[in-house]
């Protein structure tokens, strides 16, 4: 302690404590200053709590006053709606209407949680709906009896007598009445079966317009008035398309205006009449159907009439395809089945009924295309697959129109095995029987079936029947349906057609042989005449056809009229074509090169060839001897000079391929081979003899 060391240490000790001191002072000073600030936070916050309930409560209130305003405005709306109806301003009533359905129309679409006041506006907009719909309907049918709506009947004539201001008049209520449309969410369709939901309901005007129609189809066509007459399904779709044609020209000048004079021309006036009074004869299809679907003919009847009305509205009225017609109601199930399978029982009395007609095989008098010798037979047959199409093509599902395509590819499959009967049965000489016309009758539905197949109705189907084998293959495989769907080609028929083809290639050479036949049976004496003891062109004055070959000619000659008679012209060109190379090879196989000639043989062979058997085919064709290339050179080497004949004979034996071909095609020798060349030359008997 008394050392020197001490005193400094406690003085250290003593200034660090006075610095720890002023350092607390200091915190302390802060955390008062800190904790002032948090009470003056606090005291803060809880003035902004109290403010904003203050806000919130104002908020309410607010809401609560425009709650209260709306129903004001709509109470006060309804008091002049009333005042308005009293006083008999349709205009003024109109007005404050569309002011309510603008009103229903902004709360619906801002879905507001004020499911009470909703319902409040909604079911003040009906209420007053239908009272203004009331009064309107009044006047509307009023001034419809004023211009003697509808315009048929006795009041045909009255179609355009009627007075302006009662045409004015007409077009202010229809302007009204179409102000008062309900809201499309609010409209409930009325339809007296789940297969009339197709059927959308129709502007008011357009209602008011078909009443009376429809108060008229009503009287006529139920109940035991003689016009409601099962067998007799006809009238009812006549009616309705009768009403349609007398009415939608003036609906489309008169109505349709109005419409788009106000903001409505969304609403195709003319459909929407077409549609209504379709839903008529639709309703009394479906009734008919419940009936008649135990009865064939009855049903077979029904469905006739209509699927021509559903053409008479598609093609003539230009029904859009969009719009239901009385296809929906044949299309259900049970009713589809009953005529599909009426389809096909009809469709095939009718092809035997073809087939064994007296007259099935006769030539069409009044065909177009004489060329193709189309037979009643084929006309009625395609007639009967055109049928089908026409009764089905307006089906708008693509599934029930490859059912009925199923049907048609079945007809002709049934079709083509009705004629291999037929052929069968038939032995006697094919030219002199019905082959011919069979096989007319194959070439021309084939080649029909062939054009058809490039048609926009039968490509769909095409394109649909691929879409739905891809589907099944999918599903079979358990892989996605993509991988099996790409671009297709070709058509429904290539199947049908290539049966048809075949068969038809078949009887082809059937015929061409039965008449080479014929032509080589009477070809025996000229095959054998002295060809190596004729006179030459030096010992005659000239040269005419071998006697020996009278008859083969005449024989080609009267097989060759017959085939154009008797073929169509594509059929024709086949057969002679088949019956030139059969001749062609006959005559070098069976005249050249199994007898020798001399001068005056090879130049007598020459001349009946050139003079008169290539003359004989030119009558159908231009430069007939390009089909027979083996006897036409066999002339030519046969007739070439003896001292070319030796020098080609040594250059057959000597040269190579290749001059062989140029020596050879020197001389007009392009098809025979050299081997064939040379046994020709052998036949020369100036060659034997040398």
């Amino acid at each position: 302690m008394a050392s020197s060391e001490a005193p400094s240490k406690v003085k250290v000790v003593i200034e660090n404590v006075e610095k720890v001191t002023v350092e607390f002072q200091e915190v302390e000073k802060s955390s008062v200053k800190f904790r002032d600030n948090i009470q003056n936070a606090i005291l803060s916050l809880d003035k902004s709590f109290n403010m904003q309930e203050v806000i919130s409560t104002i908020n309410h209130l607010d809401r609560s006053l425009a709650y209260l305003k709306l129903i004001k405005c709509i109470e006060n709306i309804s008091a002049e709606v009333q005042v308005s109806l009293v006083a008999g301003d349709d205009e003024s009533t109109i007005s404050l209407y569309t002011n309510l359905m603008d009103i229903n129309y902004q709360m619906q679409k801002k879905l507001s949680a004020c499911h009470h006041l909703v319902n409040y506006v909604k079911e003040t907009v009906h209420f007053w709906h239908s009272l203004i719909k009331q009064k309107l309907s009044k006047e509307y049918n009023d001034i419809l009896k004023t211009m003697k709506w509808p315009f048929c009947g006795n009041n045909i004539n009255s179609l355009n007598t009627f007075m302006p201001e009662t045409l004015t008049k007409f077009k202010i209520l229809t302007e009204y009445l179409l102000h008062l449309q309900l809201p499309k969410e609010t409209l409930k369709p009325m339809v007296t079966s789940t297969l009339l939901t197709d059927f959308m309901s129709v502007s008011l005007p357009i209602s008011l317009m078909v009443q009376p129609l429809r108060q008229r189809f009503i009287y006529h066509f139920t109940g035991i008035k003689l016009t409601n007459r099962q067998d007799k399904p006809e009238w009812f779709f006549t009616q309705v398309l009768s009403w349609i044609k007398d009415h939608v020209q003036w609906i489309q000048k008169n109505v349709q205006p109005v419409a788009n004079s106000i903001g409505f021309g969304y609403l195709n006036m003319k459909v929407e009449f077409m549609r209504a009074l379709v839903q008529l004869a639709v309703e009394k299809l479906h009734s008919e159907l419940s009936v008649a679907q135990y009865d064939d003919v009855l049903f077979a009847h029904l469905v006739d009439e209509a699927l021509g009305f559903e053409r008479e509205l598609r093609e003539t009225l230009f029904y859009p395809p969009t719009q239901p017609a009385t296809v929906s109601i044949l299309t259900q199930a049970q009713i589809f089945v009953k005529w599909i399978n009426m389809e096909k029982k009809y469709a095939t009395e009718k092809v035997d009924a073809i087939l064994n007609s007296n007259t099935a095989w006769e030539k069409l008098s009044t065909s177009d295309s004489d060329d193709l010798k189309v037979t009643e037979c084929a006309d009625a047959f395609l007639a009967l697959l055109t049928t089908i199409s026409d009764r089905y093509k307006h089906l708008p599902q693509p599934g029930h129109r490859l059912q009925f395509l199923e049907l048609q590819l079945e007809l002709i499959d049934d079709w083509r095995i009705r004629l291999l009967q037929l052929l069968h049965e038939n032995s006697e000489d094919p030219l002199t029987s019905q082959i011919p016309s069979i096989l007319n009758t194959l070439h021309y539905v084939a080649t029909v079936l062939e054009e058809w197949g490039v048609t926009v109705h039968f490509l769909q189907l095409y394109f649909f029947k691929k879409q739905f084998e891809a589907i099944e293959t999918a599903t079979l495989k358990g892989s996605d349906m993509t991988n099996n769907v790409g671009e297709v080609e070709g058509s429904v028929f290539d199947e049908a057609v290539a049966l048809l083809r075949r068969l038809e290639k078949e009887l082809i050479n059937e015929i061409s042989d039965s008449v080479a036949l014929d032509i080589k049976a009477r070809s025996r004496p000229y095959r054998t005449d002295r060809w190596f003891a004729m006179q030459s062109t030096k010992e005659l004055v000239s040269l005419s056809v071998s006697p020996s070959g009278y008859s083969m000619f005449q024989e080609l000659a009267t097989q060759l009229n017959l085939l154009h008679s008797t073929l169509a012209s594509p059929l024709f060109y086949q057969a002679w074509k088949n019956l030139a190379l059969q001749l062609d090879q006959f005559l070098l196989e069976e005249v050249v090169l199994v007898n020798h000639f001399n001068t005056g043989g090879a130049e007598q062979l020459q001349y009946d060839i050139f003079r008169n058997f290539f003359p004989l085919f030119g009558l159908y064709l231009t430069k007939p001897e390009s089909y027979f290339p083996l006897i036409k050179e066999a002339c030519i080497v046969l007739n070439i000079l003896l001292g070319s004949a030796i020098l080609l004979l040594e250059a057959l034996n000597n040269n190579d391929d290749v001059t062989i071909k140029e020596i050879l095609a020197d001389i007009g020798v392009h098809k025979m081979s050299p081997e064939l060349v040379l046994r020709v030359i052998k036949t020369r008997t100036d060659i034997c003899n040398t």
